[in-house]
């Protein structure tokens, strides 16, 4: 019986037979796949970099879409030879090439983004095909889907992404401090500008430190680091450098003040980027400034020690081992009669500055300088031990290395560290995790300070690296439409690492409360929001929640916690957006009604305490929601509300003594500002896979003078927090202590 389902049937049947795609099309979608693979090849060898010129890296892409693909594909042909179910050599193809989009990318972004680019051209390639035989209303619309297909993937590559999750906080409410009545620090100075190169002199890849080189240095011996760097990679570096570890030169751009000096000395480094595309250059903008201020600066190269075709295993400790090579230099120079540096240096006043890689690698040569002995190798001796007054990192990575498996702790020695909250390649403030491993031990007039922007990301701070973080392939999903103007976060770094060098190497203390307070500095800086950080000697620990498990008991002996009606109340280890700082804080969250009682957390000083007369609280605000009393966490509907205009966070500060007590606002004393979401990529489902989190909490320094309670401080018992001015928040408090003014 010939049913209507038969009918059916059969009509399909007879559709898809005119639709199912002919030779024309099958050849048409071939050479889209073979357009997407020489596209992919044309644009991996432009980008490659490798030093050896454009036609080699070109030819080196094209050779390896030629090899690689049909590899790929006859593997995948006889796969599907043996199971006999799917197009073999067709198929084999849209692997190879999806594959070759692989290796351009991380392959959980790379293959499906070439898969999809694939499905485009295969179709436009079977469309135009199909509209040169055929020319059917239908294949033309199926050309029409392609070309704008095409034409949206352009679109998405090129565009730098978009602004509509832009942080806007709501209304802040605490006054302004006074604006610091001193010079701009970033203003150019009064001294001409000399410059000039030290170098081997034998340099096949940079002509400044060949032989027209000003001053001809030596070569050190690295060997003993690189004791695993052996086989071809080794070979392969040492031919396209022209030496190998055993002979690292010691190379230098200087910038510095025409004069007969002492000039204190600052030396740079940069991070790790492509070692074909030079990174030293990129501080000229520093150099510039520092030197008509009366300082030389000299950006360190260490290109030969980046990622190239391949990359030398473990090289971070030297990184920071070649400064210390390189201050002795310095130290010869300036007791060499003839040498243009002869006494025009002020070796007693020396900063060291890194960014990136670099910024942990000053942290790891002012540890060396104390050592007697490399920690992993004690064949390598050291013999240093030169007055290091200052630090700066530049948004540094942190625990890359480990000397003996441990964090760097360093001791006596100023230390500053500037990050973005839009950093995409270093997205975590490594920096100030180091800050929390600089000790003081004998007093002294030091300091250490962080500075966090929002808006800034990694590469702006060098001029080389630019606005994406992320290489220009990967950097085409990067969200950088946010970012600020590159001048901008130039600026910012201009401004304070020109104060903090005045404060650290020339004395000048008036520079000091910048770094205390950035709104200090905010006529001298562009707009956006900062967070900033501050400690010195005088700090007296009263809880830094490290001590032990116990809740209630206080860093300092003696000293009692307590809290009540707290939703969260825990000492738990302090996130970064991946991972942790390695230490705890203490976890303090409340969800409060109108008609229930403050929540509040206590900390009383033990019997005999003498308190500093600054009450220094360190707080970061989390974007955790905190649930209501006597709920899950997870049953609270509030938690899944998000603030579309964050507000700042206040509560009161409540100081009791054996008088009474005093409460005011901590609004009175700065701004609690809010977490500062950033999307970095240009896909939510890309942050997620890449960073985990769109934010991490920042840590705030605020300082609460006694003076203002109107308290004696000979008198203070118990400092008690009240949370009654924001209903529902999580804070952290990292420490709770004392500090001269």
């Amino acid at each position: 019986m010939y049913t209507q389902a038969m009918r059916i049937k059969e009509w399909c049947g007879r559709a898809w037979a005119r639709m199912r795609p002919g030779p024309e099309a099958r050849k048409g979608a071939i050479w889209g796949a073979i357009a997407v693979a020489l596209w992919i090849a044309v644009v991996g060898g432009y980008y490659l970099k490798s030093g050896f010129g454009l036609a080699v890296d070109l030819a080196f892409a094209l050779v390896l879409a030629a090899v690689g693909v049909p590899l790929v594909m006859l593997a995948v042909w006889l796969i599907l030879t043996i199971l006999r179910k799917l197009p073999r050599w067709f198929t084999g193809l849209l692997v190879g090439v999806c594959m070759l989009v692989g290796l351009e990318f991380p392959p959980q972004l790379g293959i499906p983004f070439g898969a999809i680019l694939l499905l485009t051209e295969c179709i436009l390639g079977a469309a135009i095909a199909l509209l040169l035989v055929r020319r059917k209303i239908v294949t033309a619309m199926f050309l029409i889907a392609a070309l704008a297909s095409n034409l949206t993937i352009y679109w998405f590559l090129s565009s730098p992404g978009n602004d509509q999750d832009v942080l806007r906080i709501g209304q802040v409410s605490s006054p302004d401090p006074r604006p610091l009545a001193v010079p701009d620090p970033a203003d150019v100075g009064q001294n001409p500008v000399l410059t000039t190169f030290y170098g081997a002199g034998s340099d096949l890849r940079r002509p400044e430190y060949g032989k027209s080189v000003a001053i001809k240095t030596k070569t050190i011996d690295a060997s003993l680091f690189f004791k695993d760097f052996k086989g071809w990679k080794e070979r392969l570096r040492r031919r396209y450098w022209g030496f190998g570890m055993d002979k690292l030169p010691l190379n230098g751009r200087v910038w510095y003040p025409q004069g007969d000096g002492p000039f204190p000395l600052v030396l740079i480094v940069h991070g790790n980027h492509n070692g074909a595309d030079f990174s030293d250059p990129g501080y000229e903008y520093l150099g510039q400034l520092l030197a008509s201020r009366g300082f030389i600066l000299a950006s360190i190269d260490e290109n030969f020690l980046n990622g190239w075709i391949v990359g030398p295993e473990k090289e971070q400790a030297v990184r920071g081992w070649m400064l210390l090579e390189h201050l002795k230099l310095w130290r010869e120079w300036n007791e060499t009669a003839g040498n243009i540096f002869y006494h025009k240096v002020d070796v007693d006043n020396v900063a060291l500055m890194g960014h990136s890689r670099g910024g942990e690698a000053v942290a790891t040569a002012a540890l060396f300088n104390t050592l007697a002995y490399y920690p992993e190798d004690a064949n390598i001796r050291f013999d240093y031990h030169y007055p290091i007054k200052a630090l700066v990192a530049i948004a540094p990575v942190d625990g890359q290395y480990k000397p003996a498996g441990a964090y760097r702790i360093i001791r006596d020695v100023n230390y500053f560290t500037i990050h973005g909250a839009n950093d995409s390649d270093v997205s975590s403030f490594n920096g100030s995790r180091q800050f929390d491993h600089v000790e003081y031990t004998d007093g002294g007039n030091f300091f250490k300070a962080e500075l966090y922007i929002y808006g800034a990301n990694h590469g702006q701070f060098n001029t080389r690296w630019g606005r994406s973080d992320a290489g220009r392939l990967l950097g085409w999903f990067l969200n950088t439409k946010p970012l600020l103007d590159p001048e901008d976060q130039r600026r910012i770094a201009k401004t304070y690492i020109s104060g903090f060098l005045e404060a650290t190497l020339r004395g000048r203390e008036e520079y000091r409360p910048m770094f205390r307070d950035y709104r200090r500095a905010r006529e001298w800086l562009p707009k956006t929001y900062y967070i900033s950080r501050y400690r010195d000697p005088s700090f007296q620990v009263v809880a830094n929640f490290g001590e032990d498990p116990d809740l209630t008991t206080t860093t300092v002996a003696g000293g009692k916690i307590g809290a009540d009606n707290l939703s969260i109340w825990k000492e738990d280890r302090i996130p970064y957006k991946r991972g942790d700082r390695g230490y705890n804080g203490v976890f303090l969250g409340w969800n409060r009604a109108a008609d229930a009682p403050a929540p509040d957390y206590s900390l009383t000083l033990p019997e005999g305490f003498k308190p500093a007369p600054v009450l220094t609280l360190s707080i970061a605000v989390t974007d955790e929601k905190a649930p209501l009393p006597g709920k899950k966490e997870d049953d609270d509907k509030d938690k899944k509300k998000d603030e579309k205009t964050p507000e700042t966070t206040d509560f009161g500060v409540e100081l009791q003594t054996s008088d009474g007590s005093v409460e005011l606002p901590l609004s009175q004393f700065g701004a609690l500002l809010p977490p500062f979401k950033v999307r970095l990529t240009k896909f939510q489902f890309m942050d997620k896979y890449a960073y985990e989190k769109s934010s991490e909490p920042v840590f705030q320094t605020f300082e609460l003078p006694l003076a203002a309670f109107h308290v004696d401080p000979s008198k203070l018992r118990t400092i008690r927090l009240k949370f009654d001015r924001t209903p529902m928040r999580v804070i952290i408090l990292s420490q709770v202590g004392f500090e001269n003014p």
